[in-house]
């Protein structure tokens, strides 16, 4: 803003000088062409390019703040933001429908993920339950009733649906802690709590994902670590630590795994994200604070489709980025919740479909 003052002032002189005038115009004409758009800086082995969805706004295919993502067997993404409302759009990223909360009056819905039915499983922290949806919109079903003593919820976070159809459900504020619930949700299997940065401790659990395993692998947010559980909740191991460098993590805040076990991790704190393999390694950190594709601010959620690409709720930007894979890696690595078994529960007796 200083140098163009300067120029202002020296065009205001100048009108009386008309060869300052020219000389004038030569300058602006050479700003003019050192003044280069900024290119993108995104580079990845796993992901060939980068689609952009969606804008700030609250218009249809518009969006306030995403939170959460999720996407059905056809591929169709699902994303809720801060308005309340949920969107679906299709695998090309064209707007198709969307639907309102029941209600969000003391706050916003936060989690995501599909069920053993094909439904859209939606959280509401503020309102302490779990709703199912519809690929419509239809509310189908809500569960869950406020509180801190095992079975209730309280400020829940996130949720991820076993092979059997179990629920995790990660919870803060009141008490910290994952709960298993059973499918027919009216037990608890496990829960692991306790406030604090001890093995099996959290401080402010986000996002779950489970492994081809079995394993439950928890974002660990505030502690700046994942948390690895086996499924009967036996903590396994620790990953990361607070930091800027390869393996470290600052609010990792979302984790996806696919079928070979590589982990995708949003940071929230340091706008990118870490892909780890199935071992913990590093394999390539993705992205940086920034507007441009590729970048991130404050991204939130992350999902993956049948063909392994990487969906990112980039909040602060108000848009979806959808990573592309590489054709030659696209079918060896696959979404963990593409291979889908469907259950059902009827009068307590589990049928189980492949």
């Amino acid at each position: 803003m200083g140098k163009l003052n300067q120029l202002r002032k020296f065009f205001l002189r100048s009108i009386r000088y008309p060869s300052q005038i020219a000389l004038l115009l030569l300058i602006l004409l050479s700003i003019g062409c050192d003044a280069k758009p900024k290119k993108s800086k995104f580079h990845s082995s796993i992901f060939s390019r980068i689609k952009i969805i969606g804008n700030r706004g609250t218009a249809p295919g518009q969006f306030v703040k995403p939170r959460s993502i999720a996407v059905d067997l056809d591929d169709n993404v699902y994303v809720c933001d801060m308005t309340g409302r949920i969107q679906k759009f299709n695998q090309e990223g064209d707007y198709l429908l969307q639907w309102q909360m029941p209600q969000i009056e003391r706050g916003r819905p936060k989690g995501m993920t599909l069920d053993h039915e094909g439904n859209i499983v939606v959280v509401e922290p503020h309102y302490s339950r779990i709703n199912h949806f519809n690929k419509e919109g239809k509310l189908m079903s809500q569960w869950g009733a406020h509180g801190n003593n095992k079975g209730q919820l309280s400020f829940p976070r996130a949720i991820a649906i076993g092979n059997d159809g179990s629920a995790y459900v990660s919870e803060f504020q009141i008490i910290e802690r994952v709960q298993k619930f059973q499918l027919n949700r009216k037990s608890v299997l496990f829960e692991i709590q306790g406030a604090g940065n001890a093995d099996g401790q959290f401080n402010r659990a986000e996002g779950l994902s489970l492994s081809p395993e079995g394993n439950l692998f928890v974002a660990d947010s505030c502690n700046h670590r994942i948390q690895v559980f086996s499924a009967d909740g036996t903590f396994l191991k620790s990953i990361g630590k607070a930091g800027t460098a390869r393996g470290e993590f600052s609010y990792p805040y979302d984790i996806r795994i696919d079928d070979v076990g590589n982990q995708y991790i949003c940071e929230f704190g340091n706008s990118r994200l870490t892909i780890l393999d199935s071992k913990g390694q590093v394999i390539e950190l993705i992205g940086q604070a920034g507007s441009l594709p590729g970048e991130f601010n404050n991204p939130w959620s992350l999902a993956l489709d049948s063909k392994g690409n990487l969906y990112v709720a980039d909040s602060q930007n108000h848009r979806i980025q959808k990573l592309i894979r590489n054709k030659s890696l696209a079918e060896k690595n696959t979404s963990k919740d593409s291979a889908v078994t469907i259950l059902k529960l009827e009068n307590d007796n589990l049928t189980i479909t492949n």
